[in-house]
């Protein structure tokens, strides 16, 4: 394995911790809009550790690639937040996991990249698994929030994926760090759009929050410039099997460190809990079947 390699492995630990840290900033009542405005910004403070390190040429002339690929981020980062806002970081985690099976598909379909039966399968697999994850407690109302939430993860996972392959496909175009440097920096200017959406500026973000967001803003930013550093060289669907263990991350965190965080979703009951498990299991099955069996990348 790689150094590139192990870059998403990274990743996926922090961003199942980052999920915790915004969760908790929602409940001290930051405010979705604000909490992605500010992880946006972290990212593009982030892009500054890349700059000594960019030693490719630049082809500016190619300067809409990553405008286009930071349009995409942007949306997949959007609506990531909008699933963590509406559910729980134990379904939405997981279900982000399945993120490696669009790439593949979307590889398949628009890079030449050829899927076998075993990996059809793996997508159903990954489909079933969905199911599992929207399981909640109670009523109907906790039901249709569960599901409410797989299907807004579901939705950035697809704009992620397309990121991804753009990231792989045209950062050897541009110039490898130039790349990164230059979508980060996109997705930074996209996020000025959000300020008229905030419920209150952000002088009035309470004090006690500051700290939750602040951690988790800037550990989200830095699990994504790790990867998609392992982007601009390696294959995306092998750099998202390996991120994709943030669905075993997400449940781990949440079952042993998650009430630190005043997290209660260790405590649903049992049933709710094994079935998000499994959802998990079923996805890193997807996986092997797709990279190991098939082949994939």
């Amino acid at each position: 394995m790689t150094l590139f390699l192990l870059l998403p492995v990274v990743a996926a630990f922090l961003y199942a911790l980052s999920s915790l840290f915004l969760k908790r900033g929602f409940v001290e009542g930051v405010g979705l809009t604000r909490t992605l405005f500010l992880s946006n910004m972290a990212m593009g403070l982030l892009i500054v550790v890349l700059i000594p390190f960019c030693v490719e040429p630049v082809q500016w002339n190619q300067i809409h690639l990553p405008i286009i690929c930071a349009l995409f981020f942007f949306l997949g980062q959007t609506f990531t937040f909008v699933a963590i806002r509406v559910g729980d970081v134990s379904v939405v985690t997981p279900t982000m996991g399945a993120k490696v099976i669009v790439v593949a598909l979307i590889a398949s379909v628009f890079f030449d990249t050829e899927l076998s039966a075993v990996g059809w399968v793996a997508v159903i697999i990954a489909g079933l698994s969905v199911i599992l994850l929207g399981i909640s407690p109670g009523g109907a109302a906790n039901r249709k929030r569960g599901f409410a939430a797989v299907g807004w993860a579901t939705l950035s996972l697809i704009f992620f994926a397309f990121s991804d392959n753009l990231v792989s496909a045209w950062a050897p175009v541009f110039g490898r760090q130039g790349f990164v440097i230059a979508v980060f920096f996109f997705v930074a200017v996209f996020s000025f759009g959000l300020v008229p959406f905030f419920n209150e500026p952000l002088r009035r973000v309470p004090k006690k929050a500051w700290p939750w967001v602040t951690v988790g803003a800037s550990i989200l930013g830095l699990q994504a410039l790790l990867l998609n550093v392992a982007l601009t060289y390696e294959d995306p669907t092998v750099a998202n099997t390996l991120y994709s263990s943030r669905g075993f991350w997400g449940v781990v965190l949440v079952v042993f460190i998650g009430s630190l965080f005043g997290n209660r979703e260790r405590y649903v009951p049992r049933i709710i809990l094994v079935s998000r498990v499994a959802g998990s299991v079923m996805i890193l099955i997807s996986v092997y079947l797709l990279f190991f069996v098939a082949g994939v990348g």
